[in-house]
């Protein structure tokens, strides 16, 4: 089985490194993509096992296009819970504007990695374009009696509403917000520095004290959420210090305040190390200061109590 998935993107988004975002953050929640893009593909699908992202190299030659387009695409190897081994192909393409042979191309990469690799295949188109025409998510063939129709899931970022997407758990849910969010704020500093802080303060809100899967998903928004939605130098700072003020950013116990990161991408850096043996300590130290029992902060960090009561002693 291959997933081929495909992202269109407007020009709006610049010089963003806006392909690589969704890579990175797919390749680091791939669970959590296909739960809210293929719900019933995720129930067959074993996570217990780990995927296995594969060198594009192997396939790279079967949907490269001869335009020249830029692509990115990954391969991963999953496992059914009937123990069945699968691929899953994950596709993902920068366009600037609407491409009126999309579905045409969608359909050309489908019947090469069918006949490359005899999968079965599920295609994902997710398009960002804000036109309410351009909804490229079928191809239909017809010559003299001969006939195709091939049809495939497309996700359109404006129907989502914002409502429902600020309500789902999933993370994908604020990717999917945040994308609203830059193509409403193009040219808008101070509109985008309020998405932005709006979308930061709802991911901290999840954040007291996270565990280690939290963790991850905290940082894939964040490093997702601060290159996408880019602000001035000046409003960086602002959005910083705001943050420190609300009940949520007083309580990220995993930040040292002293040397907050002025990116908020370095986030990301900051909760990987949290699983390592010096980040339990930081964190552990700045719950102390926060005046937290010594038998909570050992709860939350997973020390002892003893190695707790240490570290206050060293206070």
């Amino acid at each position: 089985m291959a997933i081929n998935i495909v992202l269109e993107r407007p020009a709006e988004y610049g010089g963003t490194d806006y392909d690589g975002l969704w890579k990175k953050m797919i390749h680091e929640l791939f669970e959590e993509f296909i739960l809210f893009f293929v719900p019933s593909l995720s129930e067959d699908i074993d996570f217990s096992v780990k995927p296995e992202f594969l060198q594009q190299e192997l396939f790279r030659e079967v949907i490269d296009d001869r335009r020249g387009k830029s692509i990115a695409d990954q391969i991963v190897k999953v496992y059914l819970k009937d123990g069945k081994e699968k691929w899953i192909l994950v596709h993902i393409e920068v366009q600037g504007n609407a491409d009126p042979d999309f579905a045409k191309r969608m359909f050309r990469y489908y019947y090469r990695i069918y006949d490359k690799f005899n999968k079965d295949i599920v295609t994902i188109a997710l398009i960002t374009d804000t036109s309410n025409s351009y909804r490229p998510d079928t191809y239909h063939y017809s010559f003299h009696g001969t006939s195709l129709t091939y049809t495939y899931n497309m996700f359109k970022f404006t129907d989502f509403k914002e409502s429902e997407l600020m309500e789902s758990a999933n993370p994908f849910a604020i990717a999917i917000l945040a994308a609203q969010y830059a193509n409403q704020t193009r040219n808008n500093d101070e509109k985008r520095y309020r998405f932005k802080y709006k979308l930061f303060k709802m991911i901290l809100q999840k954040a007291h004290y996270p565990s280690n899967e939290q963790r991850m998903y905290i940082a894939s928004l964040l490093y997702f959420i601060d290159y996408l939605l880019q602000i001035p130098v000046e409003l960086s700072k602002k959005l910083r210090d705001e943050i420190l003020q609300t009940k949520e950013g007083k309580q990220m116990v995993y930040i040292d305040k002293e040397n907050l990161p002025l990116s908020w991408a370095e986030l990301e850096v900051i909760f990987r190390k949290e699983g390592e043996e010096k980040g339990k300590k930081s964190v552990a130290r700045n719950m102390l200061e926060e005046g937290m029992s010594v038998e909570l902060v050992a709860k939350y960090v997973t020390l002892s109590i003893n190695e707790v009561k240490k570290i206050a002693e060293e206070m």
